[in-house]
């Protein structure tokens, strides 16, 4: 066998061992990543792939990862809100049950000729709950209908300006008869907006009913109006305990409630609702609060030019 076989022969066995050890290597290689895929579906969903940079299944390995990424995230989120469904559906059950328990007692007692000469103070007293249970009710039907995205506004070129003077008419017999201070400042000019005239209406009226709940031991309400050259905003603030910077943060919340005396009484739909109106205008809202100085909620809705 000459020179020349014997190096052909040792190049072959040369390239046939390289081919075979790269063959296995890659053989090894994917059986790695079957069972790091197998471990994820397992759900041990920390472990990624982890190749080098220009390994030829680099791109397949960093599409995995991030499927696999996107993956976790949407697990996260569907935890989150099964923990805020079950804490809703508490909430509900104990704001729902607690007023309605309490307008059965009075009525019973009316029923039964137990309430005696306090008898036209029960059944006011159950009127009143009953009017308190079928408003949060009524909220909460608003909030399905967002939810469902089957609330439609009918948007047009509305005078906010004029929207918030003639609202407010409608609420100064009940300031004047709780001894609430009210200061306006709202322009008499024009001012138009596009945005939809009852969502607008709401929205301010739960603003109002927020500050007149939480700032009427205050005796003092305050509305403000302005406008710039792109927006339109109001705020209504009270005087009243105001809350913290981390409450602020949940305030727009569906059904949140804090810890404070400020937030208490209400079912923590008032606000969630007019943020998703304000939203749905194309506008924002938001809160800021001083204690016992200035609470107050902003919303700023983009100006039109009058046609």
């Amino acid at each position: 066998m000459s020179r020349e076989q014997i190096g052909g022969m040792i190049l072959a066995l040369i390239t046939f061992a390289y081919f075979f050890t790269r063959r296995r290597q890659k053989r090894c290689r994917m059986e790695k990543i079957l069972h790091t895929l197998d471990e994820i579906m397992a759900g041990n969903e920390n472990l990624r792939i982890y190749v080098g940079v220009h390994e030829p299944i680099a791109p397949l390995a960093f599409r995995i990862n991030h499927l696999v990424d996107s993956y976790q995230q949407d697990k996260n989120k569907l935890v989150r809100a099964e923990q805020a469904r079950k804490q809703m559906l508490a909430n509900l059950s104990h704001d729902l049950r607690t007023p309605l328990t309490s307008v059965l007692g009075y009525l019973d007692a009316l029923c039964e000729g137990m309430a005696g000469p306090e008898a036209e103070e029960y059944l006011q007293i159950a009127r009143n709950k009953a009017y308190a249970l079928k408003e949060y009710i009524d909220g909460l039907f608003t909030i399905a209908q967002i939810e469902a995205d089957e609330l439609q506004l009918n948007l047009e070129p509305i005078d906010l300006f004029e929207l918030l003077r003639s609202e407010l008419i409608g609420w100064i017999p009940k300031l004047q008869k709780a001894e609430v201070t009210l200061e306006v400042q709202i322009p008499d000019e024009e001012c138009f907006v596009m945005g939809d005239q009852h969502a607008l209406i709401r929205v301010f009226h739960n603003l109002l009913q927020n500050s007149f709940r939480y700032g009427c031991a205050y005796h003092f309400l305050g509305v403000t109006s302005w406008a710039d050259d792109t927006d339109a905003y109001f705020e209504v603030w009270d005087r009243g305990p105001g809350l913290s910077a981390h409450e602020i943060s949940k305030v727009f919340e569906r059904l949140y409630k804090s810890d404070s005396a400020r937030s208490r009484p209400g079912h923590g739909l008032g606000l969630t609702i007019a943020k998703e109106l304000v939203q749905k205008m194309k506008g924002t809202i938001s809160m800021e609060s001083a204690p016992y100085l200035k609470t107050c909620v902003r919303v700023s809705v983009p100006k039109i030019k009058k046609k």
